[in-house]
């Protein structure tokens, strides 16, 4: 019997919830070797029996209403008191409160930021220039050692290379020891 990657979700979790419905194990083992919880194995169980394999494909998760969004009338009267007055959230609510429309100044924030009234705020960047102080030839130098790879006559050999910072000049000696006497002697 040749095993194969499932195509769907529905033909994994049918994967998952085939030996309980055969009888062949129980739920409460099932959930022990499962990556799944044992409530979840008896949600895809319940859902297969009552659809079939449609049942068990993932369902939105996404609310099918909002009961506690704010009415349109509101946000509407918001963005024409910013449009008009360009006051802040706190005092655009103090307005709409003189009115009749109790609203948190918080909502009255939100609102307006969605709406893409509030002020862009411009971060000035400092900008400093680095001032580069020049170097002379020989001034500042960098040491690099290499292990030459095969020795001589079973000699370890290493590579001193001196390079330069100002002009790129480059070294090399080689010397069988790796101290820094041999790196000053360069």
């Amino acid at each position: 019997m040749s095993k194969s990657m499932p195509e769907s979700i529905s033909d994994e979790r049918f994967r998952w919830i085939k030996p309980i419905l055969e009888k062949d194990i129980t739920i409460k083992n099932m959930a022990k070797v499962a990556p799944f919880s044992e409530r979840t194995l008896k949600n895809w169980l319940s859902s297969y029996r009552r659809f079939g394999i449609d049942g068990l494909e993932p369902k939105t998760t996404r609310p099918k209403s909002h009961p506690n969004e704010t009415p349109i009338h509101v946000k509407v009267q918001i963005i024409e008191q910013r449009k008009r007055d360009q006051k802040c959230a706190l005092k655009l609510a103090h307005d709409l409160q003189n009115i009749g429309i109790a609203v948190k100044a918080r909502l009255v924030g939100k609102v307006i930021k969605n709406e893409g009234l509030t002020r862009k705020y411009r971060t000035r960047k400092l900008k400093c220039k680095y001032i580069k102080v020049p170097l002379l030839p020989g001034e500042l130098v960098e040491i690099d050692i290499k292990y030459v790879p095969g020795g001589i006559n079973d000699k370890k050999y290493y590579q001193f290379t001196m390079i330069d910072c100002t002009s790129r000049w480059r070294y090399l000696a080689i010397y069988d020891d790796m101290s820094s006497y041999s790196a000053v002697c360069l």
